[in-house]
């Protein structure tokens, strides 16, 4: 049987996401990252590593319809608490050990103001390698991170439809702060000109 690399994991998705991804799509695209397992050949030299914060190296722009990456979390780093603006995520772990923090929304609390919406945890998790993950802003906020003082971990997203800001929040008054989305590194052309994209 021919294995099933990030190529063709890459070749499905965008087959499958041609025209964006639909309530009836998102088991498929769970299954195909389910599908894929981790080769670090893969995505040897698109790590990127930082002592200051986790990064995030953008595979594939999905014709618009999705974002692609890869995000490389060093020791101990983990991410603000924050949401997916009218966005679904889909995470799975390369490479190490990654947990999760799940938080009610605040904003959608009944409280007088901002700063009596205390966070509320409902939930903890922890995702192994190869584990997939998914989360809208109906299921809560998150928080991803690496609890290894050892390990780096490296995890693979896909954001349908792709965002280019959200929202982070306080972990102890809830208020919101609108941050801006980038890349530490980009090879989503070279995805495009390998013919992995669909025109």
């Amino acid at each position: 049987m021919e294995k099933y690399d990030l190529k063709a994991l890459q070749s499905d998705l965008s087959r499958e996401l041609v025209n964006g991804l639909s309530e009836e799509s998102v088991e498929m695209v769970r299954e195909l990252m389910c599908r894929y397992k981790s080769c670090p050949k893969d995505w040897e030299g698109k790590e990127t590593w930082s002592d200051k914060k986790y990064t995030r190296t953008l595979l594939d722009k999905g014709n618009g319809h999705y974002n692609l990456m890869i995000l490389c979390w060093n020791t101990s780093q983990e991410s603000p608490i924050h949401n997916h603006p009218n966005s679904h995520c889909f995470m799975k772990t390369l490479k190490g050990e990654v947990f999760e923090e799940l938080y009610k929304n605040p904003e959608m609390a009944s409280c007088d103001s901002c700063s009596d919406c205390k966070m509320e945890k409902i939930e903890d998790r922890v995702y192994k390698l190869n584990d997939v993950a998914h989360i809208t802003d109906a299921d809560g906020l998150h928080r991803v991170g690496n609890k290894s003082h050892v390990d780096g971990a490296v995890t693979l997203h896909l954001y349908s439809p792709p965002f280019s800001s959200c929202r982070k929040y306080d972990d102890v008054t809830g208020r919101s702060t609108e941050v801006p989305m980038g890349f530490d590194q980009d090879f989503s052309e070279q995805c495009c000109a390998r013919s992995c994209c669909v025109k």
